[in-house]
């Protein structure tokens, strides 16, 4: 039988001594609930595809900091009319697409993403590999390249509904040209979007869409989106496949697999509940071993303040050899800080949480937090 009077007399021990031990010393504090986070980061215990999930959340937001991008730039996107005949657009069409609309954040709303191929038929699966093989050659002899696909191949069908529907500027998850992108209209219902895109001037430029249309692009190096349109009505459904010039990138099975693949665009909320509650758990214990709400607000504030400092500006300016080498920009990381705030529940915690992978991205090993 469990004895509360013991738990909560040993937690009250525990809580007096440690306040003892940080009073008048509460930066303390923070070197526990670093040192804590830093063993568990070490570990991988929270690492998918290779790569700490809490980093890759980051990562992800930093899609749209022209800040972080701006040195892996290296558009390609043109336009390749009638890429799909009328029979192969029929076939994709009869694929069925749910009806449940993505998790939607600021950048990207009303959309439902179908990724290939665990709700897939077999007859689904067959058309799938067809027209992907049908791609592939068309591509290669576009750019004069071999292609491969990646290790882990998801195609995938997206669909926006309506006026209001979008995915605003960014860049793919992959920042290196050796990744080729294509997307091409399935189905076309009113007024759809087009795809944008920016040249090495930042000039932007529109691609637009008929059925069977395709936009061959390298999604990792070039800024582009697809804006609101004018049409509520408008029904825009596209197949968005993604290949490689590089051989070895090919074999790599966690280079096609991003933060994007296990949420499914969005699309899986069991995966986007679980990323919450690591989070939450995480920084509830950190915070109560630590005791880093002992810190004042002023003390919290002038900390972030110097982090975000860092973050911006060393990278920028000076390459010191260490962290991912890429700067971010104030506005974006008090947006990321912001969803550490209504994840973890806490100010504080989120704060400090946040700064620890604010730090590391600037300091740690090359090797360990570099991503291209």
């Amino acid at each position: 039988m469990i004895n509360f009077k013991k738990i909560s007399k040993m937690n009250t021990s525990f809580q007096k001594k440690r306040n003892d031990l940080i009073k008048g010393k509460e930066y303390l504090s923070i070197l526990f609930y670093f040192v804590l986070l830093f063993i568990i980061d070490y570990l991988g215990i929270l690492d998918i595809y290779g790569q700490s999930i809490i980093r890759r959340c980051i990562n992800m937001f930093r899609r749209v900091d022209p800040l972080n991008y701006d040195k892996k730039l290296k558009p390609y996107c043109v336009k390749y009319e009638k890429i799909l005949d009328r029979e192969d657009v029929n076939r994709l069409q009869s694929i069925h697409i749910p009806k449940n609309v993505d998790f939607g954040i600021l950048t990207r709303l009303n959309t439902t993403t179908h990724q290939c191929c665990e709700k897939y038929s077999t007859e689904e699966k067959e058309i799938i590999k067809d027209i992907s093989k049908k791609l592939k050659q068309k591509y290669e002899k576009k750019i004069g390249k071999k292609l491969y696909y990646l290790e882990s191949n998801k195609a995938t069908i997206y669909r926006y509904y309506g006026n209001k529907s979008h995915h605003l500027w960014h860049v793919d998850p992959q920042n290196i040209p050796e990744i080729y992108n294509i997307i091409v209209c399935i189905k076309k219902k009113g007024n759809i979007s087009p795809l944008d895109c920016k040249n090495k001037e930042g000039k932007e430029y529109s691609i637009h869409f008929d059925e069977g249309d395709g936009a061959l692009f390298n999604g990792g190096t070039t800024v582009h989106q697809v804006p609101p349109n004018d049409d509520p009505d408008s029904e825009r459904t596209v197949l968005s496949i993604a290949f490689t010039s590089d051989e070895k990138i090919s074999k790599n099975k966690n280079n096609s697999k991003n933060l994007c693949t296990f949420i499914e665009g969005g699309n899986n909320y069991k995966n986007l509940f679980k990323i919450a509650l690591y989070i939450f758990a995480l920084n509830f214990v950190l915070t109560y071993i630590s005791g880093i709400n002992q810190l004042s607000y002023l003390f919290i504030l002038i900390f972030l303040g110097i982090n975000l400092l860092i973050a911006k500006y060393i990278p920028y300016y000076f390459d010191i050899g260490l962290g991912s080498g890429r700067a971010s920009s104030i506005g974006n990381n008090l947006l990321i800080l912001l969803f550490f705030i209504i994840t973890s529940i806490s100010l504080k915690g989120a704060v400090i949480f946040y700064s620890y992978f604010i730090l590391s991205d600037v300091f740690f090993s090359r090797k360990w937090v570099e991503y291209d």
